[in-house]
């Protein structure tokens, strides 16, 4: 079985088992057939290259563009960049030979590939973070955050930060030109939660967005980390840990002044920076990135079942459920069809106006974990054991369409939120959680003190916790003990001829007389 995005992350770094029937009695999460699909298009394939893949090892190593060339990682520590047009192989490094991982099982790369400014930026489950020069992949500088990063790190629109989540929500920004800690902020994480993380999302040069694992998407100022809002979206509801998980590991998009963001406890959420209000709170759940474009938004449920909105009035226009359980990608739009791949290395396209499945192909057996992604007219597909495929529609009408939407859609990214202040009315460069007065080395101190007051209770509760486990196995003994003895005394009197709760007859002649 592949291990699962939806594999729990507990406190310690310890994962639960995949939330995946495994019984063969338990048919009700048990994949359904592939769809009979007869197809209505073709598809070309430019180039293809193997990049080394992730084996069996749930990953969300994606590809990452600067116009001319393409960018990749495997999860043994092999970095690369290829040529957009042909494919041909620029520059590849084997990050496995740094120090620090010569006692591990390799490099473990998982957060990324990043792009920005000449800068490649990729993270592991080995706790780093590597800066590489995008022009020869020689290594700027790395980093070390003591958790592993399996979030895809993110630049600001200048270039000159990079902003790194863990796996413990700790948020870490840094200067790119040094590699130097600016700040550090973070949640404290739930004690039941995802192991996949919401991608942070920049807007200009001033703020950064984060889901966390408490059900809300922070919005933190780039300079300090100072939080100035917090939107909630998911609700921890439930009798038990597992159902109260309401993280939000959907990276949050904002198009125009709205933000678009989706927890797995089951919703999704509409909030209008504009107006500081939420404009709708709709009962989709899912831990998958959105598709977008200029009028709709398309997002994949858990369960594998795909759905498309009107942004204009947030109906559903439809949605598709002949995938489900087969570990369905998240969507991207690539033209007039929202794509995702599953499990099996099927890849779909489904029509953006009626959800129907026009096209359908094996484009590689090992399945797909992460999205496809769309860039220079082309849709780029990497497989689970690294099999790189560049696409392109055999049509030339579908790619004119593609390239019209794919520039739409990235001017909409471009001009998201711009000219908004996002600071929640009332809170200033202070940040939510202090005054304003603050200077950056006493708002850092809190933050210390909080970050030690919130270990001080999780050790407590662990002692309390200790404490109840003994005391239980005491009584247990007691009562262990008390059932032996209540056997031997009866095993005693019944040597008498008298047992619990029976007269003898000489008790009855003596009462008779």
């Amino acid at each position: 079985m592949l291990k699962s995005k939806l594999a729990l992350a507990l406190p310690a770094a310890l994962l639960a088992a995949a939330i995946v029937g495994c019984s063969s009695s338990n048919t009700r999460y048990q994949p359904v057939e592939p769809p009979e699909i007869e197809n209505r298009f073709a598809l070309d394939s430019v180039w293809s290259s193997s990049t080394g893949g992730v084996d069996d090892f749930y990953s969300e190593l994606t590809v990452a563009f600067d116009g001319t060339k393409v960018y990749t990682a495997s999860r043994s520590g092999d970095v690369m960049a290829f040529t957009q047009d042909g494919g041909d192989r620029v520059w590849e490094v084997d990050l496995s030979k740094e120090a620090e991982n010569d006692d591990k099982r390799s490099a473990r790369l998982s957060g990324g590939v990043s792009y920005s400014a000449g800068k490649v930026a990729v993270g592991s489950e080995n706790g780093y973070i590597y800066v590489l020069n995008s022009s020869d992949g020689s290594l700027l500088w790395k980093a070390y955050l003591e958790s592993e990063v399996v979030a895809r790190p993110s630049f600001n629109a200048s270039g000159s930060k990079l902003f790194v989540l863990d796996s413990r929500g700790n948020f870490t920004a840094f200067d790119i030109a040094t590699g130097e800690k600016l700040w550090v902020t973070g949640d404290a994480p739930s004690m039941l939660r995802l192991r996949s993380q919401a991608n942070p999302l920049v807007v200009g040069d001033e703020y950064v967005l984060v889901g966390t694992s408490s059900g809300k998407v922070n919005v933190l100022l780039q300079e300090t980390g100072a939080t100035v809002n917090q939107i909630t979206v998911g609700q921890a509801v439930g009798t038990n840990a597992l159902e109260r998980i309401s993280d939000v590991s959907s990276s949050p998009l904002i198009l125009g002044n709205i933000l678009y963001a989706a927890s797995f406890s089951g919703e999704l959420v509409e909030y209008d920076f504009g107006t500081f209000n939420y404009v709708t709170r709709l009962g989709y759940q899912s831990s998958r990135d959105f598709g977008f474009d200029a009028n709709s938004l398309v997002l994949t449920s858990d369960d594998g079942t795909v759905y498309c909105l009107n942004l204009a009035d947030n109906s559903q226009r439809w949605a598709n459920t002949q995938l489900s359980y087969r570990n369905v990608t998240a969507p991207v739009v690539f033209g007039n069809y929202a794509v995702v791949g599953d499990y099996e290395g099927y890849v779909y396209f489904l029509d953006m106006q009626d959800g129907s499945i026009d096209y359908m192909d094996e484009l590689d057996s090992s399945g797909f974990y992460t999205a496809g992604q769309v860039d220079n007219g082309n849709l780029y597909m990497i497989a689970r054991d690294g099999t790189l495929s560049c696409l392109r529609y055999a049509d030339q009408s579908q790619n004119s369409s593609a390239a019209l939407v794919e520039q739409t859609n990235y001017a909409l990214l471009a001009t998201a939120a711009q000219g908004l202040t996002l600071n929640h009315p009332g809170v200033y460069e202070g940040g939510i959680y202090a005054p304003s007065s603050m200077t950056a080395e006493q708002l850092e101190a809190r933050r210390t003190a909080i970050r030690r007051a919130v270990a001080q209770q999780e050790a407590q509760i662990a002692a309390q916790r200790r404490a109840a486990a003994e005391a239980a196995k005491a009584r247990a003994e007691y009562e262990a003990r008390q059932k032996a003895f209540e056997e031997e005394r009866r095993e005693r009197l019944s040597g008498f001829g008298i047992a619990p709760g029976v007269r003898a007859e000489m008790d009855d002649e003596d009462n008779a007389n």
